[in-house]
């Protein structure tokens, strides 16, 4: 008996959630030679065609669906999606917008609706889309992690912190079983609070500058912190176990970066965290010299999701701040790392990545220098809870923290933006802008030493 149409979409989903790419590939080829003018059949190769990573093919087929049958929400979402991926985003809303138009019960267009709009920044747009997902009877299951990164984003505090903790029950924060009972954010005279560690390293660094505060209303306060982080929060005063040891008994417990949604909308001191002085000193004698000392960063953590969209290219850093009058010291670690080793131009920088074995060592090395210059990341983070200078170059829909279109930041007064305005992982623009303002810099700095010599 001949294959219909029903059987090759029945093969064509089972080697696709399989992720037998070979067999759907068999499977869609018998099918468009049975009938090659089968716009359902057509988005179906699209949509592999986008899992084998070939986008050009992926729109051509989605585009042919389209043209075929215009009526086809799946294929506009789809054609979406891809879209926005790409970094077109007016052609992506669009997109989804006929989505939803033809099916305004779909969730999942709703969903993909809200996401096109966020990553174009249009995030009050991106969170009413978002809503619709997440309030339906049966809601996208990360609809609301999402509404609430957009809430945020648009300054929404008190439901942007309250959607926020979906990332305790979605299955992004690991289940944990912790002593005691939550904490409503009140005072906790005489009793014990344990904070829970979770996410990123600059999420750490971002909460704690609430962990004197916190401290400040209870009786004991006690935070688990992974050995990288350990040390600054020590410095603190700040009482710290780590991340993998057992509970100590407690009445209460709460996730770190649930802390932002007890003092909603308030940014906190302007820098909270101190370099060790030994350390300080220990690096001193490899941070010397003449000119402007300029740290940088071109990568965050390899294993972060969309690390692809806030890296760059350390081409790119020693292209635009190799000038007279600048001295550039990496910071860089993991990884990425291994990019300096080989570069033919490696002699322009000094390596501080072998010196610097924890935060609290590039703590130290930050306060020596007078400009980090990075991508996103945690040392970031870091630099601007020093108070210290730092440019941070953003790709296209950062972090929510980063907001929209600002080049200064409410969570740390000492940071400047310089973001990505032309096409998607397009970052020249960025560097010319980063790069002429170094120059800028770097010209007042010599005229300033002419002046005291």
């Amino acid at each position: 008996m001949p294959e219909t149409v029903a059987d090759i979409f029945r093969l064509l989903e089972a080697a696709m959630a399989a992720n037998r790419l070979e067999d759907a590939e068999a499977a869609l080829a018998r099918g468009l030679q049975a009938d090659p003018r089968s716009a359902p059949l057509l988005n179906a190769l699209g949509v592999l065609r986008a899992r084998q990573d070939r986008v050009q093919d992926a729109e051509a087929a989605y585009r042919e669906a389209l043209l075929l049958d215009p009526s086809m929400p799946g294929a506009w979402t789809n054609l979406g999606n891809l879209l926005t991926r790409l970094g077109r985003d007016e052609s992506a809303i669009e997109a989804q917008r006929r989505a939803v138009a033809l099916d305004p019960h779909s969730v999942t267009a709703w969903y993909n609706l809200g996401i096109t709009l966020g990553r174009a920044e249009h995030h009050r747009e991106a969170a009413e889309a978002l809503d619709r997902a997440a309030k339906a009877p049966k809601p996208h299951p990360q609809a609301r992690w999402n509404l609430a990164r957009h809430l945020l984003a648009d300054r929404q505090w008190e439901r942007g912190w309250a959607e926020f903790e979906v990332r305790l029950t979605n299955g992004m924060v690991a289940p944990v079983t912790a002593p005691g009972v939550p904490w409503d954010g009140k005072p906790y005279p005489g009793k014990t609070l344990l904070l829970l560690t979770e996410q990123g390293f600059g999420d750490t660094i971002w909460t704690a500058r609430f962990l004197p505060r916190v401290k400040a209303m209870g009786g004991r306060l006690i935070v688990q912190a992974k050995p990288q982080t350990r040390a600054l929060l020590d410095a603190m005063g700040i009482e710290t176990i780590a991340h993998d040891a057992p509970h100590p008994p407690a009445e209460l417990h709460r996730h770190i970066c649930s802390l932002p949604g007890c003092f909603p909308g308030d940014f906190a001191p302007e820098s909270y965290l101190r370099a060790d002085p030994a350390r300080v000193e220990k690096l001193r004698p490899r941070i010397r010299g003449a000119g402007l000392k300029v740290g940088i960063v071109w990568s965050g953590s390899v294993t972060f999701g969309t690390n692809h969209w806030r890296a760059a290219s350390l081409n790119h850093f020693l292209e635009a701040f190799s000038l007279p009058g600048v001295r550039l010291f990496s910071l860089q670690k993991g990884p990425p790392e291994a990019e300096l080793a080989a570069h033919p131009l490696r002699h322009r920088v000094t390596d501080l990545a072998p010196h610097l074995d924890d935060f609290a060592d590039t703590a130290a090395a930050v306060t020596l220098l007078d400009l980090v210059i990075m991508t996103d990341s945690a040392v970031a983070h870091l630099t601007g809870a020093l108070g210290r200078p730092v440019w941070v170059l953003l790709g296209r829909a950062p972090h929510w923290l980063w907001e929209v279109g600002r080049d200064d930041c409410d969570w740390y007064p000492s940071m400047r933006f310089f973001r990505q305005k032309g096409p998607v992982l397009e970052w020249s623009g960025v560097f010319d802008s980063a790069g002429g303002a170094l120059m800028r810099m770097a010209q007042r700095a010599a005229g300033q030493a002419r002046q005291v010599g």
